[in-house]
C-alpha cells in the first residue's frame, strides 16, 4: 500500500539538515539511494505549502530514486525574513537553483505542484535546463490568467491562514503576503515555447483551483509536452490517485532516460 499524505512531517521523522541558500538557512529533506549517480527527483512545493506536502510521494519513490525537497524561505524551520518583498515565485526559483547547484544534482526530474509549477517554469526561464533532464507539472497554471475557483473570498486580498491545514499555517505573515502578491502577478506563458526538455503535465480533471484548460494550454505551448489527466482527481492527484501517480511518474522518467540513451548511442 502506498503511503498517504498523512505519513508524517518530514521534519519529525528525520534529522533536519539545512543549506545556506542566498544568505538564509533553509531546511531540506533528502531520502533514497546514496549513490550520487542515482536518478534524482527534486520536488517543488507551492507558494503556500511546505516540504511535508510531498512526504507520501517521496516515501513511495525513494526505493529507486534519490528524492529531495527544499523547504522554501518563510516556512519554518527555514529562515523567515520579515520583508514581504523577499518572497516571490522568482525568488523561490532562485533559491531552488542555488540548492540544486550546491547539492550537485545533475540530470534531475523537477516536479512542481500547484504554484510550484510556476516556480519550476521560473527556474527553467531564469536558470536554464543544464541540470534538469525533464520536468513534471502538477495541477498548476503558468499564469494568473486561467480563472478557476478563487483561493480568496471576494472581499479579502488573501485567505485567512487559519482556514488551511498545518502546512499553510506554518508560513509567516510576510511570506503569506509576498506569496499572494506574486501568485497574482507572475505570468510565465511567454516562456513555454522555449522549454527544450521533455515535460509531463499531470492535472486533475475536477480541479476547482486550476482549470483543466491551463494544462491543455501548456501542452500546446511546450514543444515536447505530454498531457496525462487524472480523471478522478481535483487539485491533488498525487494524493487522490496516488498509485497511478507513482506509475505515471516512473513511466515518464524511464521513457526520457531511454530516449536519451538511444540518442547517446547513435
Amino acid at each position: 500500500m502506498l503511503p498517504t499524505k498523512d505519513s508524517g512531517s518530514l521534519t519529525k521523522r528525520r534529522p533536519m539538515p539545512f543549506a545556506e541558500i542566498n544568505g538564509l538557512q533553509l531546511f531540506y529533506h533528502e531520502q533514497g539511494p546514496v549513490d550520487p549517480d542515482a536518478p534524482t527527483i527534486v520536488f517543488v512545493h507551492g507558494t503556500q505549502g511546505n516540504a511535508s506536502l510531498y512526504a507520501g510521494l517521496m516515501d513511495a519513490l525513494s526505493d529507486r530514486f534519490r528524492c529531495a525537497v527544499l523547504n522554501h524561505r518563510g516556512r519554518p524551520p527555514s529562515d523567515s525574513p520579515d520583508d514581504s518583498s523577499m518572497y516571490s515565485i522568482e525568488q523561490f526559483a532562485d533559491d531552488q537553483a542555488a540548492f540544486i547547484e550546491q547539492r550537485g544534482y545533475e540530470n534531475i526530474t523537477m516536479m512542481g505542484w500547484s504554484l510550484g509549477v510556476r516556480t519550476t517554469l521560473a527556474y527553467l526561464h531564469r536558470h536554464g535546463s543544464g541540470r534538469v533532464g525533464q520536468a513534471i507539472l502538477v495541477a498548476g497554471p503558468p499564469s494568473p490568467n486561467f480563472g478557476g475557483q478563487a483561493l480568496t473570498p471576494p472581499d479579502q486580498s488573501a485567505p485567512p491562514r487559519e482556514v488551511w491545514g498545518e502546512q499553510f499555517r506554518s508560513s509567516t505573515e510576510a511570506c503569506w503576503e509576498g506569496s499572494q502578491h506574486s501568485r497574482a502577478t507572475c505570468d510565465l506563458e511567454a516562456t513555454l515555447s522555449s522549454i527544450a526538455i521533455p515535460v509531463a503535465i499531470f492535472p486533475g480533471r475536477h480541479d476547482p483551483i486550476c482549470p483543466h484548460a491551463a494544462a491543455e494550454f501548456m501542452a500546446r505551448e511546450i514543444p515536447n509536452a505530454k498531457l496525462r489527466t487524472f480523471e478522478e482527481s481535483g487539485h491533488a492527484p498525487l494524493v487522490t490517485e496516488a498509485e497511478r501517480f507513482v506509475e505515471e511518474t516512473v513511466a515518464f522518467i524511464e521513457r526520457c532516460e531511454t530516449a536519451r540513451s538511444a540518442i547517446a548511442g547513435d
